[in-house]
């Protein structure tokens, strides 16, 4: 109304000065008309038209966008895994927010470095709605936007989807970014999660509901979700290594109810010394970047040098750890956060063998 009152008002005056004034009027109603949104995408409250889309067409669809918004300096990666990556969402909705990503993580990378978008299917089973009690259960959608940049501490990490909260300079940005893609996620009957290590770069997860189709529910029901008593598991002596409390203790109690005897670190100072007071660990299951100085990667440098009999099973909440410059990790075996109970169950098992 305000617009439409400006721009009849701008036909009927011939001085300049007054033009200008109006003008500034005109370009103060859009911002405002744009924060206005922002705020009702974070309150959950704006207008979505939601379709079947196929996630991994529609990043495919405006990639050449996303590599000229990044720039030259930064080497963009899109990565898809799987065919069944349909979801009911709102598809304008979806490619601001990945462009909204994309500029966070450009301007964390202010002399170039590595962007991944990666698309793939996953199931989050009970314990990690455990960890994160407003998940709910079921197949999703993962849309990762990862960057090896600056990366957040935890106080960033804490306010990081607060309207208004930012970490630019004035005039550089609204702070409306992530809070908004967090509305729009938690709109679209999903959820947002931000993986960040400070100095190693950020990894932001949206979950979007998976379209169950027919051929799809059909296998589910004929394949019921494993119990533990039918994963396979061992008597064997693991060093499970995780900084996130939270992590590390749904981690410990997966490997417990497989019969595996567990030890558990912190960071990875903690993990050397009981390391070396124990000489009946099989395998270690560590995080690939963790603060405290030594990332995952170079823990496990030093176990192989010490112990080279130990096998090694990395863990990362990054898209990919390459994504990092983790090319020690990126050799060897690895699971993808989230995981279930079943992969970890089967990885573990594919390694003791």
């Amino acid at each position: 109304m305000i617009s439409g009152n400006l721009e009849m008002v701008e036909n009927k005056i011939t001085d300049e000065r007054l033009l200008t004034m109006l003008r500034e009027a005109q370009s103060a109603a859009e911002d405002g008309a744009k924060l206005t949104g922002q705020l009702l995408a974070f309150g959950r409250k704006q207008p979505l038209n939601p379709k079947i889309v196929d996630i991994g067409q529609l990043v495919s669809g405006f990639s050449d966008l996303l590599r000229r918004t990044v720039g030259e300096t930064i080497e963009l990666r899109t990565v898809k895994t799987g065919a069944a990556n349909e979801a009911l969402v709102d598809g304008s909705q979806l490619q601001n927010a990945i462009l909204n990503l994309t500029l966070n993580a450009r301007d964390a990378m202010p002399r170039g470095g590595r962007l991944s978008i990666e698309i793939s299917r996953v199931k989050l089973d009970v314990d990690y709605a455990q960890m994160y009690p407003h998940v709910r259960t079921g197949d999703y959608v993962l849309l990762s936007v990862t960057d090896n940049g600056t990366g957040m501490s935890n106080e960033v990490k804490q306010r990081a989807i607060e309207p208004f909260f930012t970490t630019k300079g004035v005039g550089s940005g609204t702070g409306l970014g992530l809070s908004m893609v967090y509305g729009f996620a938690k709109q679209s009957g999903g959820h947002l999660q931000i993986y960040s290590e400070e100095g190693q770069g950020t990894s932001v997860r949206i979950f979007l509901p998976a379209i169950q189709f027919a051929s799809d529910a059909a296998s589910t029901s004929e394949a019921p979700l494993a119990s533990n008593k039918t994963l396979p598991g061992g008597s064997e002596t693991i060093l499970a290594v995780e900084d996130d409390a939270r992590v590390r203790r749904v981690a410990v109690s997966r490997l417990t109810d497989l019969g595996y005897a567990v030890i558990e670190a912190e960071n990875g100072a903690e993990a050397l010394a009981k390391l070396r007071e124990n000489t009946t660990i099989h395998l270690l299951f560590t995080d690939i970047i963790m603060p405290g100085g030594m990332t995952g990667d170079e823990l496990a440098e030093i176990v192989r040098a010490e112990r080279p009999e130990i096998k090694v099973l990395f863990t990362s909440g990054y898209a990919e750890p390459e994504i990092a410059g983790r090319e020690l990790a990126a050799r060897g075996s690895w699971l993808k956060k989230p995981y279930t109970a079943k992969e970890l169950a089967a990885r573990v098992r594919e390694l003791l063998d």
